[in-house]
């Protein structure tokens, strides 16, 4: 293991000193992915695969609401660094989670207010990634560990530290610093399953220019652990980012799911739609660049309506102009 000094300096070296632009879209075909109802994620057959529109993922503008950084809204005494990785909605609050603390952040809307959930540390590297929100039954918040064994945390609804439950996934990759960098809830044939997104090409360790997919891995519950079959569901080819930093689902009226991708590198965001009933996209979605180059670190996304969205920054290098934008909340409207 790591001590906290190179674990933090390694995580500061794979997100930062890259060119970053917004790739081109090229037009492809999106590999479909089916689920045969129950438990059990099985690969799909060769009549699977179907092919995606064949138009580009239309461009959006993002306007923004409000911002401001964490360290105003809930400062902790001893903290310099507000990592932020992920951020869920839950009761108009936004619960957030740092790469350098255990301790889950609570937010209002209004950004002028907040609180942390009891317990955890604020001195102890958790490297959590992601955060969502299981509201079936008896409720819990989930985080995903970003290593090389990937691993889940199950917390209370309040997201109390002392409710903390690590769960194992049959999910590893090969470098812990490319694992799962998001991730989302969803119910379907009485089953919850979490949807964990990978930061490289189709969760791989590779990341950057072109020649990749973004991908996620379906993971059931089984008992207290998560269990993803070999096969990838992958983004359109159209959001063909840089890398993928997280990952937020909205249910829609019709059965549908509202989704978010954001990426760091590409400084952008991905509004998108999963099928109701099997693993696949319906579309090829809108991409919303950042609104200046100044987001350089976006690292969490989260529904506040169809039309607004939650995210969050984690901590900057040495460029000033990045530094403007980070370990910050910034709310969008969708236009």
């Amino acid at each position: 293991m790591r001590d906290h000094d190179s674990r933090h300096r390694t995580h500061r070296t794979h997100r930062t000193h890259r060119t970053h632009r917004l790739p081109s879209l090229p037009q492809a075909s999106l590999a479909l992915l089916a689920l045969l109802g129950g438990a059990c994620l099985e690969p799909p057959s060769a009549e699977g695969e179907a092919t995606a529109s064949s138009e580009l993922a239309a461009s959006g503008t993002l306007r923004l609401v409000r911002e401001r950084k964490i360290s105003q809204i809930i400062p902790l005494s001893g903290v310099n660094d507000y990592e932020a990785s992920g951020v869920q909605l839950h009761n108009s609050q936004l619960y957030i989670v740092f790469n350098n603390m255990t301790k889950i952040g609570r937010v209002a809307l209004d950004l002028l207010s907040g609180s942390y959930a009891s317990g955890g540390s604020s001195s102890t590297e958790s490297q959590y990634e992601g955060i969502t929100f299981d509201d079936n039954a008896t409720q819990h918040f989930y985080t995903v560990v970003e290593q090389t064994s990937a691993e889940v945390v199950q917390y209370d609804d309040l997201a109390s530290g002392g409710s903390a439950d690590h769960q194992p996934t049959n999910v590893s990759f090969s470098d812990s610093n490319k694992g799962f960098e998001g991730l989302a809830w969803l119910r379907r044939y009485s089953n919850d399953y979490l949807l964990g997104l990978c930061e490289g090409f189709d969760c791989t360790s590779s990341h950057g220019g072109s020649g990749g997919r973004g991908a996620i891995r379906v993971m059931a519950q089984s008992g207290s652990s998560w269990s993803a079959s070999s096969t990838l569901l992958r983004l359109p080819a159209a959001v063909s980012f840089m890398d993928y930093s997280d990952l937020a689902l909205r249910p829609n009226t019709d059965g549908t799911y509202q989704v978010a991708v954001t990426s760091q590198e590409s400084k952008a965001l991905w509004i998108g739609r999963l099928s109701g009933t099997s693993w696949s996209f319906l579309d090829d979605g809108t991409i919303y660049p950042m609104p200046s180059s100044d987001y350089c670190n976006v690292e969490g996304v989260t529904f506040l309506s169809a039309s607004r969205v939650a995210l969050v920054s984690d901590v900057g290098d040495s460029n000033t102009n990045c530094n403007n934008k980070d370990e910050m909340v910034h709310i969008f409207d969708l236009l």
